[in-house]
């Protein structure tokens, strides 16, 4: 069935222009509205790969736990949200090396993306809690009272949910915000994310794509507050500069996090998955660098950055098995496994702890077993290493497979 979800690595080129099932623009949007404001920018195709090729089976994969939601929102959110807010200040760059009120002028469409990263993060406070994830309409309902109260995540919603109102509330007339004014929302959003953070426990922040989750938004939000306040001084060099690093630091989260490539290759220290997606992922921002300010046409800039992707999806997709099994494909069929032959943990609190405890150790085994953990590497164990006989099979020697 995820099959149906995936496109093979052949297609990898293809999935960079339209998606596994054709692509739209990278949502955005504001609470109440019917339908997400919606932004096009230098990274749209890439936002729209990642989305579909990417996060949303990870969601697929994880249904019916917490972590479905926790994977669709943290793709709406940074994916779309935060990365739109990238997207409306790199065309803003396009005319503000001849003048930096250019910048400036993009308040309003910046507004409209913060609302919408307000919005989706109080969809995801209910989400976690085993409920309906983020979706394409922007639609959702802030909870009115903390939905994690009693579990360990508690922190999350006694920290954020005060503060979403606030800013949900200061945003309410579209276009009334400055960037300065922006900028200070965001620090209040950071501000109160690290406070969560800093008291959730290891369980959680260690755990397989829900550390992932959570590590993203720390560092997307935090990212965002020097981006705006950079691009209110009017300043093009510096404001590329913060709009490169928030870039960067999104796909690494994103690719290597979220989808848990990091926690794989922990056990055995290799980066042979991770080495050259970081390094797409560089090429992808100096381009973007390049582009920004360039006045080149905007499909011209898009076509570029389509293309640096094609190494990380060539890396995800290489074929690493029987079948044209992948290592992407491999990874969600592991963890669809691992998360069905739990018990149902319920909603609530009781989903929520369950996530913590026996499906975060469930899910930790799947995964270190995608690497030929079990394995020879040579075809000669029980279990073949997954890897075994491809361009890949560095992994295997480094797992001792």
């Amino acid at each position: 069935m995820l099959r149906k979800l995936m496109c093979s690595a052949a297609a990898a080129a293809t999935l960079l222009v339209a998606g596994c099932g054709g692509g739209s623009d990278a949502p955005t949007s504001t609470p109440g509205a019917t339908a997400r404001y919606t932004t096009t920018g230098p990274l749209t195709p890439v936002q729209n790969t990642l989305s579909t090729s990417v996060l949303q089976p990870l969601a697929v994969a994880t249904a019916g736990t917490p972590l479905s939601g926790a994977v669709s929102c943290v793709d709406f959110a940074v994916n779309g949200d935060a990365l739109n807010i990238v997207n409306v200040l790199a065309n803003g760059l396009q005319g503000a090396q001849q003048n930096p009120a250019a910048l400036a002028a993009a308040a309003p469409q910046v507004q409209a993306a913060v609302q919408q990263l307000v919005a989706d993060l109080q969809v995801m406070l209910s989400a976690l809690t085993g409920g309906l994830g983020c979706n394409a309409a922007g639609s959702g309902h802030a909870p009115v009272v903390n939905p994690l109260a009693g579990t360990p995540l508690a922190p999350l919603g006694d920290q954020l949910l005060p503060v979403l109102a606030n800013l949900s509330a200061l945003n309410q007339s579209p276009g009334s915000q400055s960037l300065t004014q922006l900028a200070a929302q965001l620090s209040q959003l950071s501000a109160a994310i690290n406070v969560a953070y800093a008291q959730l426990p290891a369980t959680a922040t260690g755990a397989p794509v829900l550390g992932g989750v959570l590590s993203t938004l720390k560092t997307t939000v935090g990212n965002l507050v020097t981006l705006v306040q950079t691009a209110a001084t009017g300043d093009p060099t510096a404001t590329t500069a913060a709009l490169q690093g928030t870039v960067t630091a999104a796909l690494q989260n994103l690719l290597l996090n979220v989808l848990p490539v990091n926690a794989i290759q922990a056990p055995s220290g290799s980066s042979a998955i991770s080495t050259p997606v970081t390094a797409a992922i560089a090429q992808l921002t100096a381009l973007l660098g390049q582009g920004v300010g360039s006045n080149l046409p905007l499909g011209t800039q898009q076509a570029s950055l389509s293309n640096a992707l094609v190494p990380v999806l060539s890396t995800l997709y290489q074929a690493s098995g029987a079948n044209g099994a992948t290592f992407l494909t491999t990874l969600l069929s592991k963890l669809t496994g691992a998360l069905s032959a739990l018990p149902s943990g319920g909603v609530g609190s009781t989903a929520v702890l369950g996530l913590l405890g026996t499906v975060v150790t469930t899910v930790s085994s799947a995964l270190t077993s995608i690497l030929g953990g079990t394995g020879t590497g040579t075809g000669t164990g029980t279990v073949p290493c997954l890897f075994a006989n491809t361009p890949l099979s560095m992994l295997c020697t480094a797992l001792g497979a």
